[in-house]
């Protein structure tokens, strides 16, 4: 399913920008590696864990 530019599909549910679903909800996002080929060698540099995530009902 493609989405609009300033849509990101986030499935981190432990991340504060999580949206509970499976938007990201952070008004910037970066990702690296800059020498990645593949996609398991990347990473969201936005991360940041949620200390709360235990709380939070969990959506699938």
């Amino acid at each position: 399913m493609k989405k609009a530019a300033n849509e990101i599909i986030c499935f981190a549910k432990n991340c504060v920008y999580h949206s509970g679903v499976s938007d990201c909800t952070a008004a910037a996002v970066e990702v690296g590696c800059a020498t990645a080929c593949r996609c398991g060698e990347t990473q969201c540099s936005t991360f940041r864990l949620d200390r709360d995530v235990k709380a939070k009902p969990q959506t699938f």
